[in-house]
């Protein structure tokens, strides 16, 4: 089988099923950008779809959509001027911008001043649009071949917030995990030597809204983010909440692949992932970008259920047991962040203890990425 017939359309496919707005545009080489809802193949985003979503998502408390055409164009625009800046840095903006808003300058209807103005519906996915392209092309004039084609780019809003890319397994591939992650890398512009030869063979706007990106070849099917290499791409093995755990594979079996897009790529866990599970921290040697692994994805998911659910004390407590550096701390940071963003549990103190001093240092460092103010309270700190 190919690879579109065998990982791009299947992946397109089982999106669909979970409410994905799809467009294929088959295996070729694309020559109009009209059929992927752009007027030029320099563009990254989808900018009508983007003012349409914007318009829908933002109403007044009656209901009347308020923001102006001048506005959102305006938006957008300022948006696009984020992705001039290094990679890593539009792509914190970017997300801070999703998370946090932004504000216009007036709603003409109600003439409050400076409203807050949302990007992404998180409380209501369905509000969003979701729409997945494949063989999305992007020129890149005077490089190369001149063009790169991600093979599937999925979009929220008409932002580009995930990246796949398809490898078959043939007698010519013989490592296609290893070439989708190359790939990738040469995609955003990142690949190894590219950089120190000053050379550049992608389109690292594309990446500045990115939050994850999926290498797969069917059997396997990784995820990593804009700063991961190809050891810290991850397969996400476990389906949560239960709920999608049923469906049909497009190919009658399911393989690694299709656990991924049930268990990361349904609308609301994908918001879910992005609002609460992505991170910012310190490397080492450099700054990285993080997603959850599936454990603390499904371990978070179950605290909040037991404290919503739990009638008593017993119910409403738990362990959840970790092996050494499997990053027990991010767990905790990413439950911190899911509590803040819910109305019924969001005014919980959260208290973190370790047994050993050692660690002191290590879980303050850590907790910091709460955003929360810390307190210590006889050697240990307290999130308030």
């Amino acid at each position: 089988m190919s690879e579109y017939s065998h990982i791009e359309k299947p992946f397109l496919t089982q999106l669909k099923s979970l409410g994905w707005d799809t467009l294929e545009q088959g295996a070729g080489i694309p020559t109009d950008p009209t059929k992927s809802k752009r007027t030029n193949f320099r563009e990254v985003t989808l900018r009508e779809l983007f003012i349409q979503s914007v318009k829908d998502i933002n109403s007044t408390e009656t209901g009347e959509k308020w923001l102006t055409r001048h506005q959102l164009e305006e938006l957008h625009d300022d948006i696009i001027k984020l992705t001039r800046k290094h990679l890593l840095e539009a792509n914190k903006e970017i997300l801070n911008l999703l998370l946090n808003n932004t504000k216009a300058d007036k709603n003409e209807l109600t003439d409050e001043e400076a409203p807050v103005v949302k990007i992404i519906d998180f409380d209501h996915p369905e509000r969003n649009t979701f729409t997945a392209i494949n063989q999305f092309r992007i020129d890149t004039p005077g490089m190369g071949k001149g063009f790169i084609i991600p093979d599937i780019v999925l979009f929220v809003n008409g932002l580009p917030l995930v990246v796949v890319e398809c490898k078959d397994q043939n007698e010519f591939t013989s490592n296609p995990m290893h070439e989708a992650v190359t790939q990738l890398l040469r995609y955003s512009n990142q690949r190894e030597g590219t950089k120190l030869d000053g050379l550049k063979e992608g389109e690292e706007a594309l990446f500045c809204f990115n939050q994850f990106n999926i290498a797969s070849y069917g059997e396997q099917a990784r995820y990593g983010t804009i700063t991961s290499t190809e050891e810290y791409y991850y397969e996400w093995k476990d389906i949560y909440p239960d709920k999608y755990k049923t469906f049909t594979p497009p190919l009658g079996k399911i393989r690694s692949q299709e656990t991924l897009i049930q268990g990361m790529l349904p609308p609301d866990t994908l918001l879910d992932i992005i609002r609460h599970f992505v991170l910012f921290m310190n490397g080492g040697d450099r700054e990285i970008k993080i997603v959850c692994r599936y454990q603390q994805y499904r371990a978070v998911g179950k605290i909040i259920q037991r404290l919503r659910t739990g009638t008593t004390p017993m119910e409403r407590s738990g362990v959840v047991w970790h092996t050494q550096g499997s990053g027990k701390s991010l767990t905790m940071v990413m439950l911190v962040r899911k509590l803040r963003t819910s109305q019924d549990l969001k005014d919980y103190k959260v208290i973190m203890l370790n047994d050993r001093t050692d660690l002191e240092d290590q879980l303050g460092e850590t907790a910091t990425l709460t955003n929360e103010k810390l307190d210590y309270v006889n050697n240990t700190r307290e999130l308030r």
